[in-house]
């Protein structure tokens, strides 16, 4: 159902661009010659009615005001977030995150941001991620990803849902991986806590295992030297 309201969209956007917009009035739209020969009449005048409707002028308002909200210029053509993603999963064998596929997206192929929009966005992002690894804020992804879009940018263009499924239906909510990047830098941290301890106390069983020898040394040296001393006053152990 999804795939079929994005191809009735699209044909009726077609319509609209091949058709009406090319003619200025209702009535030069709705003669004959100037009608699409492959839509009903009925169709036709129907569609004609609803592209001149107050309903339909509000909405295309609306959609080139959303329009002009986008950073414009990403790199990902017809394909949507979700299959980027998938195609950066398939080249580097690692799941991308949301940051990843806004990165991938918005760089030429010389490494260049497409718009200065998305260049500070970029930048914003780099801070954000620099001030994440230093522990001086808690963000995931999606908390940063949320900062750093345009304002006014709405979500189904975010997410470029439509007929492929979204990233978050193939890799799982971004928060969830979230949840288990913090989990395994936790657990990371937590090792390398516990490799740093069990070398203390390696160091310090050496330290121990020394000084056993020293001592094990010196008793045997005073043994030998308290032998002989016996020895000489006739005394036998």
């Amino acid at each position: 159902m999804e795939s079929l309201n994005k191809k009735y969209r699209n044909f009726r956007a077609r319509l609209k661009s091949d058709y009406y917009d090319t003619e200025e009035t209702d009535e030069d739209r709705l003669k004959e010659e100037n009608m699409p020969n492959f839509v009903d009449k009925k169709d036709w005048e129907w569609l004609v009615k609803y592209f001149g409707s107050e309903e339909f002028q509000k909405k295309s308002q609306r959609n080139i005001k959303n329009r002009s909200c986008l950073d414009a210029g990403h790199t990902a053509g017809s394909k949507s977030c979700a299959q980027k993603a998938e195609d950066m999963y398939k080249r580097d064998k690692v799941m991308p995150g949301l940051l990843d596929v806004y990165e991938e997206t918005h760089l030429t192929s010389d490494k260049l941001p497409v718009t200065q929009m998305a260049s500070d966005a970029l930048n914003e992002m780099k801070r954000l991620l620099e001030q994440r690894k230093a522990r001086e804020i808690s963000l995931t992804d999606e908390e940063i990803y949320a900062k750093i879009k345009p304002k006014g940018k709405r979500n189904s263009r975010d997410r470029h849902t439509g007929v492929s499924p979204s990233i978050t239906s193939s890799f799982g909510r971004f928060s969830e991986c979230e949840k288990l990047r913090k989990e395994a830098d936790k657990a990371m941290n937590e090792a390398a806590e516990a490799k740093k301890e069990a070398i203390s106390v390696n160091e310090q069983n050496k330290i121990l295992t020394k000084k056993l020898k020293d001592v094990e040394r010196e008793n045997k040296v005073t043994r030998h030297f308290l032998e002989k001393f016996l020895n000489t006053i006739g005394y036998n152990l």
